[in-house]
């Protein structure tokens, strides 16, 4: 591969020369000697092979038609070598980076664009780029270095390579029909479920968590419909299937298939699923990630507190 052999100062000094129309008054607003300027324009010349002045011994230096073709190049060449510097200045600083985000599927309707709209709002040289997993990838993608936080669920297991940064605890809760006859109830003892049809959120990771909460209300209900999507999940219920328990909750009782649901509280002692921001233990920890790891925290108690 050929390198490229002359250097932004040689080019920044063929640019003060043509702009000044001379060595000694580009020398001058270079606040160096006019042999430095003279030596870096020949090596420049000799090196593109171009002749870039014509010298007059009265009137200085004079661009030719090379130079001024060339001075457009290396004017662009000056001004990026100025933005990058600019930019390695703000991500020496910690100002302006990215962030990768991977999310759980399930949390990421409610929560991710809400989360990373409102850090890149307050953080706008930062980029938050956002990947939809499964918890299993999640976890893999953290050890691997390929995302640097997951917002997940935490079911109470420990990772000694990773840290859990806990930011909701939701309780689960069951969800009936609008026209079931417990509807009105506002709460209920899954015991009196037992005999009801059941609907099951069958997505990656969460169907073993509501089969633990069944069977900690003593409850083995016969399964009538089963989806990995929760409002196929809230449909069904609406449309007599049975009911269902969840823990994430939309903000409205009609569903996408045009019925209506309604949410009871559980009466039975049942543990909350913890939402957290899950990282390594070892991986980066400077200022652009701890503020977001921060921002989070407040974020979610701002909508859980």
């Amino acid at each position: 591969m050929n390198m490229v052999r002359f250097t932004l100062r040689q080019c920044a000094y063929f640019r003060a020369v043509a702009q000044q129309g001379g060595i000694a008054q580009a020398a001058r607003v270079l606040n160096i000697s006019q042999p430095s300027v003279a030596q870096a324009i020949d090596k420049l010349e000799a090196i593109t092979g171009l002749v870039l002045f014509e010298r007059h011994h009265a009137r200085g230096l004079t661009l030719t038609l090379q130079g001024r073709l060339f001075l457009e190049h290396v004017s662009r060449l000056d001004d990026m070598a100025h933005q990058v510097e600019r930019e390695a200045a703000a991500l020496a600083s910690e100002t302006a980076g990215e962030i990768r985000l991977g999310v759980f599927l399930t949390l990421s309707p409610f929560y991710a664009a809400g989360l990373i709209r409102s850090f890149t709002d307050m953080a706008e040289q930062v980029t938050v780029r956002q990947q939809e997993m499964s918890l299993a990838q999640l976890t893999d993608a953290l050890r691997d270095g390929s995302i640097d936080f997951a917002l997940t669920y935490d079911y109470g297991a420990k990772a000694d390579d990773l840290v859990f940064r806990e930011l909701a605890a939701l309780k689960p809760m069951t969800v009936v029909a609008r026209d079931h006859p417990l509807a009105a109830r506002g709460r209920v003892d899954l015991a009196e479920l037992a005999d009801h049809p059941y609907v099951m959120f069958d997505a990656p990771g969460s169907r073993s968590y509501f089969e633990g909460l069944l069977a900690r209300g003593g409850i083995d209900p016969p399964i009538a419909y089963a989806s990995s999507s929760i409002e196929a999940v809230r449909s069904a219920v609406a449309a007599g299937f049975g009911f269902t328990l969840l823990v994430m909750r939309p903000p409205f009782a009609v569903t996408y298939g045009g019925g209506e649901v309604a949410t009871l509280e559980i009466e039975n002692d049942m543990p909350p699923l913890r939402v957290v921001l899950a990282s390594r233990w070892d991986g980066h920890t400077g200022r652009i990630a701890q503020r977001f790891a921060e921002h989070a925290v407040a974020w979610f108690a701002a909508r859980h507190g």
